[in-house]
């Protein structure tokens, strides 16, 4: 099968030809190229449990960008998030700006990609502080591309059902259980937000004045539970846009990739030379320090005692024990709904233990 590793072992010079990659992806290629190769400096044996096949295999770069890496940490997330899960529905915010301001995006990624976020968490808290009389929860994931590739900065953001009261002792729910609050009102304090932070970009001067009293989207709609909420944003936590499973062709020239197209829910492909593949993937990688993730309101580090409030104040109303729940939804969890494709037996399948480690000679 093939890799995107291969692609960018084979094409990296002629894309250093072509751009000028800051530091960031200069290091992203790199460490995609090194990983699980003898070039990371020791290896791991690994044992199959089921049939006793042995095989060496070379140590990940773990990088965020890489599509080998990052599955243990992913699982690890989902693990927590469904630990700290609320027994209410979920409702599920997409933040999508006009495709003008894209360009600020690629001159100033970091600086853009704070603004984006801390106008939707701002957006967030300040409406349900309004409409719910209280502090809500959040989990907001940056995502810049949209499912063929094309670069399409959003944000999602996940929010239980309600918000916690300023004494810490009452859940307020909205007055219809599926319905959270409206979109205008949050759309419309997002935007003045945002308009107001992204003017002092450089470059934002550029843009037409009427593009900032454009109807910005801002859809919220009620996910159930929020599980599978959660392991959708966590493929975004991690990894690049695709992974090699999802490369169907390359023949050391061009590219097809398959992708699910989100209103057909068909597959579909596209095909691309090496080179422009890889600017696809790259434009996709931020700057070091710039996370994808949020936490905001209840779900904020600091609030954490705040969190077991509302945990403890929905868990005796719903009769159930937190303990209890907490290990259901760490079982769950453990059942794993990603593969490390890596640690999988090629003879039999079953998942091999890491035995021991060794430097390499030489």
């Amino acid at each position: 099968m093939p890799e995107i590793a291969e692609i960018f072992r084979d094409h990296h010079e002629e894309y250093f030809r072509r751009n000028n990659a800051p530091p960031e992806v200069i290091r992203a290629i790199f460490d995609m190229e090194k990983c699980c190769t003898p070039a990371m400096g020791y290896s791991i044996l690994c044992t199959c449990p089921g049939c006793g096949h042995q095989e060496i295999r070379y140590q990940s770069c773990g990088n965020r960008n890489c599509p080998k890496c990052g599955g243990h940490k992913v699982v690890e997330w989902v693990g927590k998030r469904l630990a700290e899960r609320l027994p209410v529905n979920y409702f599920m915010a997409t933040f999508t700006l006009p495709h003008e301001f894209n360009f600020l995006f690629r001159q100033h990624s970091a600086e853009a990609v704070k603004i984006f976020m801390k106008s939707a968490s701002a957006a967030l808290l300040e409406t349900g502080n309004s409409k719910l009389y209280g502090t809500p929860g959040f989990m907001m994931v940056y995502q810049s591309w949209c499912r063929n590739g094309d670069f399409h900065p959003h944000i999602h953001a996940l929010l239980p059902c309600g918000a916690l009261s300023a004494d810490n002792n009452v859940w307020q729910f909205p007055k219809r259980r599926n319905f959270l609050f409206p979109e205008a009102p949050l759309m419309k304090l997002f935007r003045g937000k945002f308009n107001a932070a992204i003017w002092q970009l450089a470059g934002a001067e550029k843009i037409r004045r009427n593009v900032f009293r454009k109807e910005y989207v801002v859809n919220l709609k009620c996910v159930g539970d929020g599980e599978n909420s959660f392991k959708y944003l966590a493929a975004y936590t991690q990894r690049g846009f695709i992974g090699n499973d999802r490369i169907v062709k390359y023949d050391g020239v061009e590219v097809t990739f398959r992708y699910r197209d989100g209103e057909t829910n068909e597959d579909r492909y596209r095909t691309l030379p090496a080179v422009e593949f890889m600017e696809l993937y790259l434009q996709h990688v931020l700057p070091k320090g710039v996370q994808r993730i949020r936490y905001g309101g209840i779900w904020a580090a600091a609030a954490r005692k705040r969190l077991k409030a509302a945990k403890e104040i929905l868990y005796s109303q719903a009769g159930s024990e937190i303990t209890e729940l907490e290990n259901k939804l760490g079982n769950l969890t453990a059942s794993s709904f990603i593969r490390e494709e890596r640690f999988l037996c090629p003879k039999c399948g079953v998942a091999m233990l890491c035995c021991r480690k060794k430097v390499d000679s030489g």
